[in-house]
C-alpha cells in the first residue's frame, strides 16, 4: 500500500530527498512528539530547505502523517490464511503492540492535533483509517464467503465493535489495553458472529 496522502503541485520529488525527509520527520516525532517536531527540524536533519518541504506537503501534520504511515504501515497489514478469524486476531494484537509503543502515542497526539487540521484529518482518514477499515472488512467478507461468519452482518458496524473500543482505550488512556481486555473483546465479537 503507497501510503503518500498529500502532496503540493510543484517539481517532482526526488526520491531520496523523500526518503530523508520522511526519515528526519519520524525521528523528530520519536524524539520531539508532534507537537515539538518542526519543519525547520526536519529540513535541517534532512539536509533540505524548508520551501522543498512545503512544496511537497501541505502542512507539517499532513507530513507527520505520511512519516507516520510510512514507518507503522508495515505492521499492521492483515495476513491471509485459511482462518479470517485468525487473521484478524493476528492484525488485532499487531495493532495493540503499535498502539502500546510511542507510536500509539503519537497516534494519539496526532489524533487530537487532527481535529484542528482539516488537512492533516483527510491525510489521517485517506492514509490510515480507509485503508485499514478496508482491509478489515475484506477479512470480514472473505470469513462469510469461506462459511465461518454468519451472513447478512453489517460490516462496518463490525468494523466499529471490534476496533472502536481498543482505540477508545488507546487514545483515553484511562484504563490499560491490556491482553485480557483484548481477547474479551474479540471474544464477544466473534461469538455474535460465528455460525
Amino acid at each position: 500500500m503507497h501510503n503518500e496522502v498529500t502532496a503540493s503541485p510543484g517539481r517532482k520529488r526526488s526520491e531520496a530527498s523523500r526518503q530523508a525527509i520522511l526519515e528526519a520527520t519520524w525521528e523528530q516525532l520519536n524524539a520531539l512528539g508532534f507537537q515539538g517536531m518542526s519543519i525547520e527540524g526536519v529540513a535541517a536533519r534532512a539536509g533540505v530547505g524548508k520551501a522543498t518541504i512545503y512544496r511537497w506537503w501541505a502542512s507539517k501534520g499532513v507530513l507527520a502523517v505520511e512519516a507516520f504511515l510510512t514507518a507503522i504501515s508495515p505492521t499492521l497489514a492483515f495476513p491471509e490464511t485459511a482462518s479470517a478469524r485468525r487473521d484478524i486476531e493476528r492484525q488485532i494484537d499487531s495493532l495493540v503492540h503499535v498502539y502500546r509503543g510511542r507510536a500509539g502515542a503519537l497516534f494519539g497526539e496526532m489524533i487530537g492535533a487532527s481535529q484542528a487540521d482539516a488537512e492533516m484529518r483527510t491525510a489521517f482518514y485517506i492514509g490510515y483509517l480507509k485503508p485499514r477499515r478496508e482491509a478489515a472488512k475484506a477479512a470480514f467478507q472473505r470469513g462469510i464467503e469461506l462459511g465461518q461468519f454468519r451472513s447478512g452482518l453489517d460490516l462496518e458496524a463490525l468494523v466499529d465493535a471490534l476496533y472502536g473500543p481498543i482505540i477508545y482505550r488507546m487514545l483515553t488512556g484511562i484504563f490499560p489495553l491490556d491482553a485480557a481486555f483484548v481477547e474479551h473483546t474479540r471474544r464477544v465479537v466473534f461469538d455474535g458472529i460465528t455460525p
